[in-house]
């Protein structure tokens, strides 16, 4: 039996981690929830129904399935990386994300109020930011390399 070294580079079809898109998955789940774990555990803050969903159930869902494509598709082939599906689908991410984070900047403000402790705040608009960090990252550095590709065949 024949073992490799790094030296022999990487293997041809070997599985490529994700680990980024799959953390953003899981950041984008977890957005989903601060409206109905809030409540039970005594964070609560006035806002209707129909407003959680738009600002955690619509963005989250939204990146946590965009993630997880991009993820598969990184995983099934690492040039993917770069590809204009997996750009798009970071793109939905890093909107959602900056969503999620405009959406709560009046809440942000409002902190620290009666209607809104800072405990409840702090719950709710929490995830906006991460995911909107590491939708950028992955954006920038698919574009970066683009970049750099196109600068490179010239």
């Amino acid at each position: 039996m024949a073992s490799r070294s790094a030296a022999d580079g990487p293997r041809p079809h070997a599985p490529h981690a994700p680990h980024a898109q799959i953390v953003l998955a899981l950041l984008g789940a977890l957005s989903v929830l601060p409206p109905y774990l809030g409540p039970p555990l005594g964070l609560e803050l006035n806002v209707a129904a129909d407003v959680e969903v738009v600002d955690h159930v619509v963005p989250g869902v939204a990146v946590a399935v965009c993630a997880v494509l991009a993820a598969l598709l990184v995983r099934r082939d690492a040039t993917a990386q770069e590809s204009a599906p997996v750009l798009a689908l970071t793109g939905i991410c890093f909107l959602a994300g900056l969503w999620q984070v405009a959406t709560h900047v009046p809440l942000v403000l409002e902190g620290g109020q009666s209607q809104s402790p800072w405990d409840s705040v702090l719950l709710h608009s929490s995830l906006g930011p991460p995911i909107l960090a590491i939708a950028l990252w992955l954006t920038l550095r698919a574009t970066s390399a683009d970049a750099a590709e196109v600068s490179h065949s010239r």
